[in-house]
C-alpha cells in the first residue's frame, strides 16, 4: 500500500516553484533533469507513453517545451538561452542506454519520472523492487512515494534528520525521503517567505498517519526556537495521541488506521520558528461508534478506558466485550497495542493540553454513558419502549439528564408543524435506529470538543500578516464494509 506526500505553494505571487534549498542548485539539479527528455534531430518525433486517467499519450516535445519554460520562469532566463543549454547535453542514445540500465536494477530508481516507459506495471514492479530491499520511498518529481513496510526501519534517527536538513531534494547522494519533501517546504516558507501544504493520501493502511507524524517529527527537530518554540512544539506533537485516540481505529487492513481526516496548520514567525498552530477535522466515521464488521474496533480511546480500570469509578464494568458497542467486530485486544499504557499517554498529552481533572472526568463520564446506551434491548410494546431499566438509568446520570427524558428522546419523533412541536411515538427499529443516531451525533461533539480545546492551546497569538504556515493535510482513506452509511461515500 502507497502513500503519496507532496509540496505545493501557497504564495500571493504563485509563480512556478522548484521546491529546492538554493537557486544555484536549481539550476544544477533542474537542467539535469530535463536533459533526460532532449533529444537531438528529429528524436522530437518520438513518443513516451505516460499512464493517466484517459490513458492518453502525451508528445515527448511538448513535455520538453514545458519543462524549458518552467526552467526560464524558474531562473529568469529566456526559453531560447533554457534550450540552447539543454542543446549541449548528451544525446537520446546515452539517455535511453542509462533508462535501461535503470530498468534492469529498479532499486537505483530514484526517481520514476526517469522510467523508460511509464505504465502500471512499470510503477508498481518499480516499487516493488525496491520494497523487498525495504527501500520504501521513491520521487516522481517532486512527490513522493512510500509504500508502507508495516515494520519499523531504522531511517528517522537524528543521523537521518541531520543529513537531509537544507540539503538539495534531489542530491544524489541522499536517497528519497519524506524528510527531503519536508525540508524543501520548510526551507522555501523560511527563505522565500510563502506558506506550503503537504498534501499526503493513499488508501487506509498505506501508513498516511505514519508520514504525518514523520513530517511534525522532521519540523520539531530544524525549526530551533529556544525555549518558547521547544514549548509550541511539544503541544503541537501531543496533539497526536489524543487525536489517534478519538479518531483512529482497528480495521482488517490497519490495526490504527485514522477515521477521520485532518488538517494541521504550523505557524512560524519571521525567523521560522513554530509560531503556533491550529487542527481542522472532518468527516469523522461515526458509524463506527455504534456499529463494526467482523474483525474490527470501535474507537481506541473505549478499549483504553476499560483497560486503565477507570470505568469502575463510574460503576460500569471493565470488560469490553460485554459491552454491545465493542464487542460486535469479535476482537477486543490487538497485538502490539497496549490499551492501558495508550491510556497514559493520552492522559498525559491531555493536562499538556490544558484540559483539566474535572474535564478528563466529564470525558470519561459522556464515554461510559454513551456504552451504556447500547446495552438496554428495545422490544414493541405497542410502541416502543426501551427494557433493562438499571442500564438506563445508569446512562442518563453519566450523560446528566433524566431516564425519562432519555427514554422520550429515543422513542419519539418530534417535529415542529406550523410554529407547533408534534410528537408521535417510533416503532422498535425505529427507535434502534434513533438511539444510534444520539450516540453516533454524542460522539461527534465530543470530537469537536476536543479539537476546539487543543486549538486554544496552541493557536497563535501573533498577527497572521507577519507568520507563514506549513499545512499538513492527511486525507484518510475510506474502505467497503458489510453495511455502508453515508460516511463512507461522502
Amino acid at each position: 500500500m502507497a502513500t503519496l506526500a507532496g509540496v505545493s505553494e501557497d504564495g500571493d505571487d504563485h509563480e512556478p516553484t522548484t521546491q529546492v534549498a538554493t537557486m544555484d542548485d536549481v539550476a544544477r539539479s533542474t537542467l539535469k533533469r530535463i536533459s533526460t527528455y532532449s533529444m537531438q534531430g528529429g528524436a522530437g518525433q518520438r513518443k513516451m507513453s505516460l499512464a493517466s486517467a484517459s490513458g492518453e499519450e502525451r508528445d515527448l516535445a511538448g513535455i520538453r517545451k514545458t519543462s524549458i519554460r518552467r526552467i526560464s520562469t524558474t531562473l529568469s532566463l529566456s526559453e531560447a538561452e533554457v534550450s540552447q543549454a539543454l542543446g549541449t547535453m548528451r544525446p537520446a542514445k546515452m539517455v535511453q542506454r542509462k533508462l535501461s540500465t535503470q530498468k534492469q536494477d529498479a532499486t537505483k530508481l530514484r526517481d520514476m519520472v526517469l522510467l523508460p516507459a511509464i505504465s502500471l506495471e512499470s510503477v508498481v514492479g518499480t516499487l516493488q523492487q525496491r520494497y523487498m530491499e525495504d527501500i520504501i520511498y521513491t520521487y516522481i518529481g517532486n512527490v513522493v512515494v512510500s509504500v508502507n513496510p508495516y515494520k519499523q526501519l531504522k531511517i528517522y534517527d537524528e543521523a537521518t534528520i541531520n543529513s537531509y536538513r537544507g540539503a538539495n531534494m534531489f542530491d544524489l547522494n541522499l536517497p528519497p525521503h519524506i524528510f527531503s519533501v519536508t525540508d524543501a517546504a520548510y526551507s522555501d516558507m523560511q527563505f522565500r517567505r510563502r506558506s506550503q501544504v503537504v498534501v499526503i493520501s493513499g488508501e487506509s493502511g498505506a501508513g498516511k498517519t505514519e508520514a504525518s507524524k514523520k513530517i511534525m517529527q522532521y519540523i520539531a527537530a530544524v525549526s530551533g526556537g529556544g525555549q518558547a518554540g521547544t514549548a509550541i512544539k511539544e503541544k503541537l506533537l501531543t496533539t497526536n495521541p489524543v487525536l489517534e485516540a478519538f479518531g483512529n481505529a482497528k480495521t482488517i487492513r490497519n490495526d490504527n488506521s485514522s477515521r477521520f481526516g485532518k488538517y494541521m496548520n504550523i505557524d512560524f514567525d519571521y525567523h521560522g520558528y513554530p509560531a503556533g498552530g491550529t487542527i481542522t477535522t472532518y468527516l469523522l466515521e461515526k458509524a463506527r461508534v455504534t456499529q463494526q464488521s467482523n474483525d474490527e474496533r470501535n474507537f481506541h480511546i473505549f478499549y483504553q478506558l476499560c483497560a486503565s480500570g477507570e470505568l469502575k469509578e463510574l460503576g460500569l464494568p471493565s470488560d469490553p466485550s460485554q459491552y454491545t458497542y465493542l464487542n460486535q467486530g469479535g476482537v477486543c485486544q490487538v497485538k502490539g497495542i497496549v490499551d492501558k499504557g495508550a491510556w497514559a499517554q493520552v492522559k498525559t498529552a491531555l493536562g499538556v493540553l490544558g484540559f483539566g481533572a474535572d474535564t478528563i472526568r466529564d470525558m470519561k463520564k459522556i464515554l461510559g454513558g454513551l456504552l451504556t446506551l447500547g446495552q438496554p434491548d428495545i422490544q414493541e410494546l405497542g410502541t416502543a419502549r426501551l427494557v433493562k431499566a438499571r442500564e438506563l438509568g445508569s446512562a442518563a446520570e453519566l450523560l446528566s439528564t433524566t431516564p425519562d427524558r432519555l427514554h422520550a428522546a429515543i422513542t419519539n419523533h418530534t417535529i415542529v408543524a406550523m410554529g407547533e412541536p408534534v410528537t408521535s411515538p417510533l416503532d422498535a427499529p425505529q427507535a434502534s435506529y434513533s438511539r444510534h443516531t444520539l450516540v453516533k451525533a454524542v460522539y461527534e461533539r465530543l470530537f469537536r470538543f476536543l479539537a476546539s480545546k487543543m486549538n486554544e492551546h496552541i493557536r497563535t497569538s501573533l498577527d497572521p500578516d507577519t507568520t507563514r504556515c506549513i499545512g499538513v493535510l492527511d486525507i484518510y482513506g475510506f474502505e467497503i464494509f458489510n453495511v455502508n452509511s453515508f460516511e463512507q461515500f461522502c
